[in-house]
């Protein structure tokens, strides 16, 4: 089985998360510009968060398929357009055999990743299935996707299997600073001190614009100049993803994905880590604000975050529905992987599993009762009171703490054990 690109997009690429261990020889690591869309992507199709996926920029290809397959597209406002049927992203989509699948580009976001189920039959250079465009190697024959290329699936049969409930929590929106900049997060620099103390506040008190030259490698910043105490040059040292140079001419450049190994510009701050999938997906035009933040600060939320999407992952290999995760006592509303309430209707009472009102509460609570829990929900339609004998009582919703009439379906009912323990 094959895929066949109709149309390819301008620089669409293959990439997963790069080649490590050769940036003493001049190669950079290069891989995902959002990690995090690309574990979103293969996560809902099955593959492991590494696997290589087709990453595009705005606009994406149009590929075609022998046989059936899965499909997944995350990172910005996109969605899959199957025979006339678009799909939003954040979803697994199955694709018919011979049916053509057309990225579609929405109002948020810039970079797309597709994931394919089974993974894409790339050869490995160098530990990576990674595209590196300057060095002509690595991905498609080192390339760009064509029009006319065609790529075989190392596994079609995962193009076979029912995704539908496999599911990821929606990404949070941008924080935005009070001058309705995105708020981005650093580090200090390993060359703060070149900079005045003007210059510093400059750096973190302007809103910078990013600017239409901006690519895989590096995004470069307009706005006011960044003073430094004798100039912006040094010997040529290491940069990392998220390093932030200030040029000759003052303005920030963000090393990416596709960065140098080394430079001669003076780093002010590092972005962290979690902030650097919400700077990939910001387009040309947006603003963004520097807010300094402390490294046990920023290790902390990394691993945080890193905690929250392995345990889901678990959810997904394990199928616990939407909504729901996992704890040492059973079963509770989910996080998504930066530590936020899963989805907008979880608005639900302080037992050991709260439900929101709606179609997926059908499929979740046989789960919970099969656990042994009790479930509360705040207003439950009448075809669930029906089915699972809901009956009214007083119960403290977790939001407030204030107490108002809400529904219990009590563990007795159920034939459980009382495992609805209040908090």
């Amino acid at each position: 089985m094959a895929m066949h690109v109709i149309f390819p997009g301008p620089r669409t690429t293959i990439q997963d998360l790069g080649r490590t261990g050769y940036q003493n020889s001049g190669f950079g690591p290069g891989g995902f510009i959002d990690r995090a869309a690309s574990a979103r992507a293969n996560a809902l199709v099955g593959n492991s968060d590494d696997e290589a996926v087709i990453e595009f920029c705005l606009i994406g290809p149009v590929l075609q398929f022998d046989e059936e397959v899965n499909l997944a597209v995350c990172g910005g406002d996109f969605g899959i357009d199957v025979e006339g049927t678009v799909y939003s992203a954040d979803k697994a989509v199955h694709v018919p055999a011979g049916a053509a699948a057309r990225i579609t580009t929405g109002s948020v976001g810039i970079y797309g990743s597709i994931a394919v189920a089974g993974g894409l039959a790339i050869p490995v250079v160098m530990g990576s299935r990674s595209t590196s465009l300057r060095c002509g190697f690595g991905g498609f024959e080192g390339r760009a996707l064509m029009a006319g290329d065609i790529i075989a699936l190392r596994h079609p049969e995962k193009g076979r299997e029912d995704l539908s409930r496999r599911w990821v929590p929606a990404r949070q929106p941008a924080s935005l600073s009070e001058s309705g900049a995105v708020r981005i997060r650093v580090i200090p620099g390993p060359q703060e001190d070149m900079f005045t103390g003007e210059g510093l506040r400059t750096f973190y008190e302007s809103a910078y614009e990013i600017s239409s030259h901006s690519d895989r490698m590096g995004f470069r910043l307009r706005g006011p100049a960044v003073e430094a105490k004798s100039g912006y040059d040094i010997l040529s040292d290491g940069v990392v993803n998220g390093s932030v140079q200030i040029s000759g001419a003052g303005e920030p450049i963000v090393m990416m994905a596709d960065r140098q190994t080394t430079g001669g510009y003076a780093k002010i701050a590092t972005v962290i880590s979690v902030d650097i999938p919400v700077l990939a997906q910001l387009r040309p035009g947006q603003k963004v604000q520097f807010a300094k933040c402390a490294v046990q600060e920023a290790q902390r939320l990394i691993r945080e975050a890193d905690s929250a999407w392995k345990q889901h992952r678990r959810m997904l290999d394990e199928g616990i529905p939407e909504g729901l995760s996992e704890t040492a006592d059973g079963v509770r509303p989910g996080k998504d992987y930066a530590g936020n309430p899963a989805g907008d209707s979880m608005n639900t009472s302080n037992t050991s599993a709260g439900l929101s009102a709606g179609a997926q509460q059908r499929e979740a609570i046989p789960v919970v009762l099969s656990q042994g829990l009790e479930v509360e929900i705040f207003r439950p339609l009448d075809e669930d009171r029906q089915r699972f004998g809901w009956k009214r009582r007083p119960c403290r919703l977790s939001e407030g703490g204030s107490r108002q009439h809400g529904w219990k379906r009590a563990a007795s009912d159920s034939g459980g054990r009382q495992a609805g323990r209040k908090e």
